[in-house]
């Protein structure tokens, strides 16, 4: 699977790291992805950076979460999905059905005066049957 080299600023990068450490690139980006995965845990399971006394806001979890799946979703398409290298048109395809979630997200922004913070009742969970307790 990893018998050709990658180039370009990011992938080079993910190439050098694959080298040093002796494996594919397909490793490297696996070690990478769970890195962030722990980070975005981190980010939202914490309500302080540990160790001091600065308070996580939510915008921080949403910048993020945003950050950092942007970062995991190039890593997937490039390597795993095999985009990395291809045809332009392949990548824009792949990509088509985010222009649908986009529009789908700002309809629900702009329906519900409180769509950011508050979702409508359709759209939230009965927690009268859940085992959360306050």
């Amino acid at each position: 699977m990893g018998e050709h080299k990658y180039t370009g600023p990011i992938a080079g990068l993910f190439q050098k790291m694959a080298d040093m450490i002796g494996k594919d690139v397909y490793y490297v980006n696996f070690l990478i992805l769970m890195f962030f995965t722990l980070f975005e845990v981190a980010a939202v399971f914490f309500e302080v950076i540990p160790g001091t006394d600065i308070e996580i806001t939510r915008g921080a979890v949403w910048g993020v979460l945003i950050v950092v799946g942007i970062i995991k979703g190039y890593g997937i398409a490039a390597f795993f999905m095999h985009l990395k290298g291809d045809p332009f048109i392949y990548t824009r395809t792949a990509l088509f059905p985010i222009l649908f979630a986009a529009l789908m997200l700002w309809g629900i922004g702009l329906s519900n005066p409180d769509g950011i913070d508050n979702l409508p009742a359709w759209c939230t969970p009965n927690w009268d049957y859940s085992y959360v307790t306050e």
